[in-house]
C-alpha cells in the first residue's frame, strides 16, 4: 500500500536529510501501517480518505490500538509518534495539509525509578543502523556495551584504544565505518584525531565534554525510550556481564569489570531485585 505523497517524503528524507535507506524504510513501515489501520478502522477517513480527513482522534486511536492489542514498549512508541510528526511536519510546512494531527501528542515520559536497564544490549543492532539517532549517541552505547566508562572514552587519545579493541560483529563494524565519514569533517576541523569533538573550532580544548555529550544523549532519549545517561548503561554492562558469568569466583569478576568488593556486593544485591 502506498500512503499518501510517499515518493516526494522519500525524496526529503533520503535527499535532504541524508538519511539511510534502511532508516527510510523503517519510516515507510510506521507509515503504511499507520494509513492501512485507519482505512480498516475508522470509517469517516476510509469512506473519504483524503489528508483533510484525518484528524487528531484518528491518531490516538491507532496508539490506543498499538497499546492495548499489541502491547508495543514506550520506545517504540516514541519513535512511531516521531516518524508521524515529520511526515506531518514536512505535509505542513510544504503546504499539503492546513491542520497538524499530532501537534498535541507527546512521547510517553521515561520512569525515573526505573533507570537501569538491559534491553537496549538486545536492540543495539538496529539502533546503530537508525539513522534517526545521533552518532555520538550511538558511538556512546556501543562503546558501553563493551565496558568503556564516559570517563574513558572521552579522554583524549581514547581512539588508540579503541583501535586495539577486536569488534568481529559485523552490523557494529558496519557502524564504524560510517561513523568514520561522520566523524573525518570534525576530525580536520580540529586537527584531531580524537573521536568525540566539538561542532566548532576550538583548538585549545577540541574534546567533547561530558556535558556537551549529555546535550545529545538527551536529545535520543524520548525516541529511543530509556535513559541514556552513561553510567546508567555502565551499569547496564555490569549487570550483564554479572548475569553471563555466574561460575566465576568474586575475585575474577572485581578483575574484570574493575570494581571493589563493596561495588561487586551492590550489584550482585540488585541483579537479584531486578530478575
Amino acid at each position: 500500500m502506498n500512503y499518501p505523497y510517499q515518493k516526494q517524503f522519500q525524496a526529503f528524507l533520503r535527499d535532504q536529510k541524508k538519511l539511510a535507506p534502511l532508516t527510510v524504510q523503517t519510516y515507510d513501515t510506521s507509515l503504511t501501517n499507520f494509513f492501512t489501520y485507519l482505512l480498516a478502522n475508522r470509517s469517516a477517513f476510509a469512506h473519504d480518505p483524503r489528508l483533510a480527513n484525518l484528524t487528531e482522534s484518528d491518531v490516538r486511536a491507532y496508539f490506543d490500538m498499538l497499546r492495548t492489542q499489541q502491547g508495543i514498549t514506550m520506545g517504540t512508541y516514541n519513535k512511531i509518534l516521531s516518524h508521524l510528526n515529520r511526515y506531518f511536519r514536512y505535509l505542513f510546512t510544504h503546504q499539503l495539509i492546513t491542520s497538524y494531527p499530532t501537534l498535541t501528542l507527546h512521547g510517553q515520559a521515561i520512569n525515573p525509578r526505573q533507570r537501569i536497564s538491559t534491553k537496549w544490549l538486545q536492540q543495539l543492532d538496529p539502533i546503530l543502523k537508525d539513522d534517526h539517532v545521533h552518532y555520538y549517541t550511538r558511538l556512546t552505547l556501543l562503546l558501553s556495551k563493551y565496558g568503556f566508562t564516559v570517563g574513558e572514552f572521552l579522554q583524549p587519545g581514547f581512539y588508540r584504544v579503541l583501535a586495539q579493541h577486536k569488534i568481529t560483529d559485523p552490523v557494529e563494524q558496519e557502524f564504524l565505518q560510517r561513523y568514520q565519514d561522520f566523524i573525518r569533517p570534525r576530525q580536520a576541523l580540529q586537527n584531531s584525531a580524537d573521536l568525540f569533538l566539538k561542532q566548532r573550532y576550538q583548538p585549545d580544548s577540541p574534546q567533547l565534554t561530558n556535558a556537551g555529550l549529555h546535550k545529545y544523549l538527551k536529545g535520543d532519549q524520548d525516541y529511543l525510550g530509556f535513559h541514556l545517561a552513561p553510567k546508567y548503561l555502565h551499569q547496564s554492562y555490569i549487570l550483564t556481564e554479572l548475569a553471563k558469568h555466574r561460575d566465576l569466583a568474586d575475585g575474577e569478576l572485581m578483575e574484570r569489570l574493575k570494581l571493589d568488593p563493596a561495588s561487586l556486593l551492590y550489584y550482585q544485591r540488585l541483579l537479584l531485585k531486578l530478575q
